[in-house]
Order: C-alpha cells, then sequence, then structure tokens
C-alpha cells in the first residue's frame, strides 16, 4: 500500500488507475466465484458410499460347504506379455512352413555371451558384438531373442544360441 500512496502523491498515470481497477474488479469476481462455490457445494448432501454386497457363492461351492482351491491350469498366472522363444510344435492347420531349428553353437562359429532387458527391449551380445531383433549378424539375422536364447536365421535355416551356465 506504501506504494500506491507513493503514487498517489506523485499523480497516477490515468492508465494505471484504470488498471488498478480493473484487477481489483477481477479480484472480486473472484471472490464472489468462490462463494457461490461454497455455497453451491454446502446445499448438496455429502453421499457416502456404501460397501458392495458380498457376491453370492456358486451353487456347487455352496453345497460344497468348504470350497477348497484347485490347481491352477497350464498356462494361466503366466505374463502374457514376456516374450519367448518358440520351442513346441505348431498345429497341422498352420499356414506358414517353419524352418528347421538346430543348436549349432559350435559349429556356427558364434557365441552368445549375454542378454540384456532394457528400455528399449532386449538386447544380446554375440561374439562381442551387441545386437537387436532384426540386425544382422554377417549372413545371419536375429530374429528372436529370448530370456536365455537367441534365434538367428541364415538362409532358411534357424540357429539357436543358448546361454552357457545358469543365464541369470
Amino acid at each position: 500500500m506504501d506504494w500506491f500512496r507513493d503514487q498517489m502523491k506523485k499523480g497516477m498515470n490515468p492508465r494505471t488507475y484504470v488498471l488498478v481497477g480493473f484487477l481489483v474488479l477481477v479480484l472480486v469476481w473472484i471472490h464472489s466465484l468462490d462463494q457461490k462455490r461454497r455455497e453451491i457445494r454446502a446445499r448438496i448432501p455429502t453421499v457416502t458410499v456404501a460397501p458392495a454386497p458380498a457376491a453370492p457363492r456358486p451353487a456347487r461351492l455352496a453345497a460344497q460347504g468348504d470350497a477348497r482351491a484347485t490347481a491352477t491350469p497350464p498356462g494361466w498366472g503366466e505374463d502374457p506379455f514376456e516374450r519367448r522363444v518358440f520351442g513346441g510344435q505348431e498345429p497341422e492347420s498352420a499356414v506358414r512352413p517353419v524352418p528347421t531349428t538346430t543348436a549349432k553353437t559350435v559349429s556356427s562359429g558364434l557365441y552368445l555371451q549375454g542378454i540384456m532387458d532394457g528400455p528399449a527391449g532386449r538386447t544380446a551380445l554375440i561374439n562381442g558384438e551387441i545386437v537387436r531383433e532384426g540386425q544382422r549378424i554377417g549372413t545371419r539375422e536375429v530374429i528372436q531373442i529370448g530370456r536365455k536364447a537367441v534365434m538367428l536365421l541364415d538362409k532358411g535355416n534357424v540357429t539357436t544360441l543358448t546361454l552357457k551356465g545358469d543365464g541369470g
């Protein structure tokens, strides 16, 4: 307020008076909106959420009385987003041909040294070279990097490189 009194003594520019008046009006308007909001909230009854009723037990469990836990079917409870190296057989109705898989770690001249999980996905360290899926090592293309193995495609043949030891 001292600044305002000093300006009043010196004689303020008329535009300054208009600006200060406008700011005061805006502050009063904001205060009135806040008061209205408080009045509206005071009129609205408070809502309490009742706990949800317990779901009825299925008839077969109710008849048994004591519900025992059953074994989880295979495949349930696993991470659906984890990428895996396919090691099973495809169904007979599969349209695309499945390349043959061989474990040629010694004869291929490649050695899998490690697999790393990072923010950009998995990377593999093969013969001292860091590679990602889709990249090439000589004539071979990295088609999939799993947790403990890397699949390489070379002239229609799939080669799997596995980590030695525990791989952890």
